[in-house]
């Protein structure tokens, strides 16, 4: 049976616009549709939605690809997403979009993403299916189902290489679609010292 799910988040990040860093707050509601009859599945998609906003994105830096304040920004080990346009409302709405249908793997569909944030006049933003997704449509760490945020193995500028790894995966979270099935029994042997006064 389908069920239809609405979840609303809250949080700040960092964005770059105009060269210059703001610190913005964001309101997104979330609409899901479960696909998967199994449970389990279902809460782990939820989870990773959960996991990826309030771990990844909230408090991130927001740059878009052709920033040269990138190196600043990936020098203080903060999360720096590194998006392929402008970082405002729309293309960071539509980036949640794919983002979080990538990371569900078919086992919850978003069906729709709101967004609106205070920098943005607290304008409402809807992104869905079949609507045009820009330079988005190229490929991206927003349409890699796992907890990625960057893929930048090296990046040139000014004879610099800036690496970002992040190739953390959803097993090593407790996220994986498989349930733990072993069994947390174990057996402690001691080497127990003999007392011979007794």
């Amino acid at each position: 049976m389908n069920v239809r799910l609405e979840k609303t988040w809250f949080w700040s990040s960092g964005m770059v616009y105009d060269n210059e860093y703001k610190i913005n707050d964001y309101t997104a509601t979330v609409n899901f549709l479960t696909v998967s009859d199994d449970s389990y599945q279902q809460n782990i998609a939820y989870e990773r939605v959960k996991y990826w906003i309030s771990n990844v994105i909230e408090s991130a830096v927001l740059i878009h690809e052709g920033s040269d304040l990138i190196p600043a920004f990936v020098s203080t080990g903060q999360r720096v997403l590194i998006l392929p346009d402008t970082p405002v409302d729309q293309i960071i709405g539509i980036m949640l979009y794919l983002k979080l249908n990538s990371i569900c793997e078919n086992r919850m569909v978003i069906t729709d993403v709101k967004i609106s944030s205070l920098l943005g006049d607290r304008m409402v933003y809807i992104h869905s299916h079949g609507e045009a997704i820009g330079n988005l449509e190229q490929d991206g760490w927003w349409l890699d189902p796992r907890p990625t945020w960057a893929q930048i193995k090296g990046r040139k500028k000014s004879g610099k290489i800036i690496a970002i790894n992040r190739e953390q995966e959803w097993a090593d979270l407790g996220l994986s679609w498989e349930e733990n099935t072993e069994r947390k029994n174990s057996v402690v042997f001691a080497d127990f010292v003999k007392n011979e006064n007794k």
